[in-house]
């Protein structure tokens, strides 16, 4: 009942009804928060930022994509506050001996408390997730948020639980599974801040909540003063047919305050791409690449004679920087012949490998978009250009490649490196920046660059051959075709056929592939969408007609472009729906 006062004033009629949402599933979201961190003040700030974060994201989506998109962003922020209260209190998960350990502690549940703190952040919030609230029974129309088993992060919790406790009680062997289960649901019984939400709690979220909307409010009466001024001067400057066309302008204004809500600034929610279009046919040879930054799309290929009349044995690439009504200049060669390359979403950096002029191997990096290059050396220690290379979404600058078996990292745009061994294949960054990974049968989230690895689910037993991570799961290309495997269910089969490439846009992703007989597919996926997550795009009959064999796709707010390779390359782009 407190919850309904609080975050009530919000009115009811956008779609979703998030205020509705909260009031049924924010007690829930605290308990499990404060038992799981055993700090109720920041359990307070998680469930913040997260509702938040899901307010701004996903306000307006289907119940069952919002309570994916809360539940994600809830357990993501738990796990970075346990890494934080590890750090600030000077341990490691499962660095204190059992010797040291069983000193500082005395009886059972104090060796209990010190094993619990060994686990990691995803086995902990696991166990508070089962011991803390798996005795609760759902009022009628109420979901319990993050109910499950141990299993579902990790499935050994339990026993590397029993293991660890063993090892702080000298070697001796630990409780049998029912009493040790009891004295976990003791610990989470003492940790349970009680039913209801803190009032402070409730208020915070009823003020940031309210000076949101009435933020996006303000957003539309701009929108709307701006659209009149400009028909009003329209009325005055032209005939009775121009004012129909800026009529018309008013509306796409009037729309575009999905696009401003969305934080980082991809197109809105579902997902759609509404026209395509060749912009660069009849390429020789199958060297096609593109890459998006926050405000240009780029894309390199293979002169023929007509773009290089000089024979060299190296020839460089030809590069284009999109703008945003999808006008290419092309810049000539500039960036060698790429290999690979990648952009930044939240700046204008590009940064390309492969042969220069003399076929010496190296990069090249812009910082205005791709109108301008700069070359210069490969990491330290890497023989050839990476496998995989992709810019962090939300730290600017931040650059990953893997290659030769190491998982190189910059903070410069590809200046500096460091590097590390390669653990687990990276896939993709999501769009809040978590780094998602595959290994045999496993998916594994990184929330420092590559620096670690926690695992989060099961994945696919043979590598991918693309893949995109999004909100609520990661798209994967397999041999049979594209599919979805969400964070919290069973994966699902989106799109038969070969998968050339997925890129993340927005809070869903682009993925283009080919069919049995080498036809081009090319479509949207977002769980925003009432009917299918996946919509495939109409395609002009020069792009329907090509035979393809790969494929590259990148995206941002304003469009995105297609690499295509077969007998006779091209370039196309596309627009979302505003």
């Amino acid at each position: 009942m407190q919850d309904r006062v609080a975050l009530g004033t919000r009115h009811e009629t956008r779609a979703g009804d998030f205020a509705g949402y909260l009031r049924r599933n924010l007690s829930t979201a605290y308990r499990l928060a404060a038992m799981a961190l055993d700090d109720p003040i920041a359990a307070q700030s998680v469930v913040y930022d997260a509702a938040m974060a899901a307010w701004r994201d996903g306000s307006e989506w289907p119940a069952s994509a919002l309570d994916r998109a809360f539940r994600r962003r809830l357990e993501a922020g738990c796990r970075k506050a346990l890494r934080s209260i590890d750090r600030e209190a000077g341990t490691t998960p499962g660095a204190t001996s059992g010797e040291a350990a069983a000193e500082a502690v005395g009886g059972q549940a104090e060796r209990l408390a010190a094993a619990l703190l060994s686990l990691g952040p995803n086995d902990r919030l696991a166990l508070a997730r089962s011991y803390g609230l798996a005795q609760e029974s759902p009022r009628p129309g109420r979901r319990l948020l993050g109910r499950g088993s141990p299993g579902r992060y990790s499935p050994g919790v339990p026993e590397r639980l029993r293991t660890r406790l063993a090892e702080l009680q000298g070697g001796d062997g630990p409780a049998e599974t029912p009493l040790l289960e009891t004295r976990l649901r003791a610990i989470y019984a003492s940790r349970d801040p009680g039913e209801e939400a803190p009032l402070a709690l409730r208020l915070r979220l009823q003020r940031g909540l309210s000076d949101s909307e009435a933020a996006a409010a303000q957003r539309d009466e701009i929108a709307r003063a701006s659209g009149w001024g400009f028909a009003i001067n329209t009325f005055l400057a032209v005939l009775v047919l121009t004012i129909a066309v800026a009529l018309l302008s008013v509306t796409d204004l009037r729309t575009s305050r999905g696009a401003a809500a969305n934080p980082l600034g991809g197109p809105t929610t579902p997902l759609t791409i509404t026209s395509v279009s060749v912009l660069q046919s009849g390429i020789d040879g199958p060297g096609v690449h593109v890459a998006a930054t926050n405000d240009s799309l780029v894309a390199t290929f293979q002169g023929s004679s007509d773009w290089h009349p000089e024979a060299r044995q190296c020839l460089p690439d030809v590069t284009g920087v999109i703008n945003s009504t999808g006008q290419a200049q092309w810049l000539g060669a500039q960036v060698g012949h790429v290999e690979s390359i990648a952009g930044d979403p939240s700046s204008s950096s590009v940064y390309a490998s492969g042969l220069g002029a003399y076929c010496d191997l190296g990069r090249h990096s812009s910082g205005d978009g791709g109108a301008t290059w700069a070359a210069g050396p490969l990491p330290p220690g890497a023989t050839g250009s990476p496998s995989w290379l992709a810019f962090d979404p939300v730290r600017s600058g931040t650059l990953l490649a893997a290659g030769d078996g190491r998982l190189f990292l910059s903070r410069d745009a590809g200046r500096t490196w460091s590097s590390s061994p390669e653990a687990v294949t990276p896939i993709g960054f999501d769009n809040t920046g978590h780094l998602l990974g595959w290994g045999p049968g496993v998916l594994f989230e990184s929330l420092d660059d590559g620096s670690s690895w926690e695992r989060i689910g099961a994945g696919p037993a043979a590598q991918p051959t693309a893949g995109a991570a999004i909100t609520g799961g990661v798209l994967l290309g397999e041999p049979d075709g594209m599919w979805w495997f969400p964070l919290d269910g069973s994966p699902s089969l989106v799109r038969s056929g070969t998968v050339f490439s997925i890129a993340p846009a927005g809070d869903g992703g682009v993925a283009a592939g080919s069919d049995a007989l080498g036809h081009l597919w090319l479509g949207a996926f977002s769980l925003a969408a009432k009917d299918s997550p996946f919509r495939v795009s109409s395609l002009p009959p020069e792009l329907a007609s090509l035979t393809v064999t790969g494929g590259q796709v990148a995206a941002n707010s304003n469009g995105l472009v297609l690499a295509l390779s077969g007998p006779r390359s091209a370039i196309a782009v596309g627009t979302f729906a505003r």
